[in-house]
């Protein structure tokens, strides 16, 4: 017979807080699952060197750990908002939620190559609550600034904001708590904690069915306070997997949009591998526009991540590397293997299913600005004359989507069999 496992550290101080205090709501669950200090899923990941939650070898995959060509394009785009703001002597980016550092990596990469006048402008700051160790790339949140011109970019952050949980039951709102009976942790079911979940709601509840369940992030607001301190005039990049909140809320969404990641498996079971595993939620852009509206921010646009990086000019890319294989400048695995990076990029059932939104604080008086903005509207693709950077010539590290190792490779068919697929990842589907 097999004994169950004894509780870790982080279920044992669960256990005890809720036999001292009661269940707990989901949101404080998430958080000490993702956040506790010593055990929680990212900071175990992030402080033991050579171990990262992202790419092959972690549990699930990011844009940037796909290919360079995601930083290269978001530097594109950067050195326009530059010019948009009149060339300005300092321009800073500051990324938020920067995890191990790739995309910084990359951008600084490209800038420095290929956008020289940029280059002497350009200040990059990489932040996250939980920097990963051995590095001085990704700083800690308290080294974010405050007051400067330039933008503040966020690539899959606000999806691992903790969430609060509810459940329609009786025609009513109540929220899902986390409780511990009979040597499991279960969930329970209770009036609202906070006024905001139910206002979220309200206006959709007429059309949910019974036992209907979502999430509401309640902290949006304080990230675009941070935004808003952080930046005096300039852009926002929002880069995440999410929908506005008619689409968030629709009847058939009936087990909400709450996900687990462990090595690449995708569930719905947030009460196991606690602390062990990754949880993510989609995010309400309906709220996103809505707080850093109340911040004195203007939308100027929002696309398709596919649409984007299609504006940008991400096909003179794949031409580019097509047309170097033909002359027989790059080799044939060396060719497929950066394609299948780009092209995971742009994939509509997956990375390129995300939503990009853009915002602007105190821009150009008298100038629309999404004429000015290439991502948004396209155009002269901004690609034309640079460069297409390569996987063996990066220097970061990125996930190899063709190696036998990797979970979605073409050549590991009989694994992929028990493998979600990049629509199961991503897909906005319950």
């Amino acid at each position: 017979m097999t004994l169950p496992m004894p509780p870790s550290e982080l279920e044992q101080r669960l256990i005890d807080h809720i036999a001292q205090y009661g269940p707990v709501t989901f949101e404080a669950f998430m958080d000490a699952a993702l956040y506790d200090e010593h055990h929680g899923y990212y900071p175990s990941r992030r402080n033991q060197p050579g171990s990262t939650p992202v790419g092959t070898d972690g549990d699930y995959f990011t844009s940037p750990s796909s290919h360079p060509v995601f930083g290269a394009l978001l530097a594109l785009q950067l050195d326009e908002m530059w010019r948009n703001l009149g060339s300005p002597d300092e321009f800073t980016v500051v990324e938020m939620g920067a995890g191990d550092g790739v995309l910084s990596s990359d951008i600084a990469e490209y800038v420095q190559r290929e956008l020289p006048e940029f280059s002497a402008a350009i200040s990059y700051i990489s932040t996250d609550l939980v920097p990963p160790s051995g590095t001085d790339l990704v700083r800690e949140n308290a080294a974010i600034p405050v007051g400067v011109t330039g933008c503040v970019i966020s690539n899959e952050l606000l999806d691992a904001h903790p969430v609060s949980r509810f459940i329609v039951q009786n025609g009513q709102i109540r929220e899902i708590y986390v409780d511990y009976q009979n040597g499991r942790f279960i969930e329970s079911v209770g009036d609202v904690s906070e006024p905001e979940i139910a206002a979220r709601v309200e206006p959709f509840l007429g059309s949910l069915p019974e036992s209907y369940r979502g999430e509401v992030n309640l902290r949006l607001g304080y990230w675009s306070d941070s935004v808003a301190a952080t930046l005096e005039r300039g852009y926002v990049i929002t880069i995440d997997y999410g929908c506005d909140r008619p689409e968030l809320y629709r009847p058939a969404r009936i087990d909400g949009s709450l996900r687990c990641y462990y090595q690449h498996t995708l569930s719905q079971s947030p009460l196991i591998r606690i602390g062990k595993q990754d949880i993510t939620a989609h995010v309400d852009f309906t709220a996103v526009d809505h707080t850093l509206m109340v911040n004195g921010f203007e939308r100027i646009g929002k696309s398709s991540q596919q649409r984007f990086l299609l504006n940008l000019g991400i096909d003179q890319f794949i031409s580019d590397i097509r047309e170097r294989a033909a002359l027989g400048q790059l080799s044939r695995c060396e060719s497929q293997e950066d394609l299948a990076g780009i092209g995971s990029l742009i994939d509509p059932e997956g990375l390129g299913r995300f939503r990009v939104v853009v915002h602007m604080k105190n821009g150009e008086v008298g100038v629309e600005p999404t004429r000015l903005l290439s991502g948004i509207l396209g155009g002269e693709p901004l690609t034309r004359a640079h460069k297409v950077p390569m996987l063996n010539e990066s220097i970061a590290d990125h996930a190899r989507l063709l190696r036998a190792s990797n979970p979605f490779s073409q050549s590991n068919q009989a694994s992929m069999t028990e493998m979600p697929n990049w629509e199961q990842l991503f897909s906005d589907e319950p």
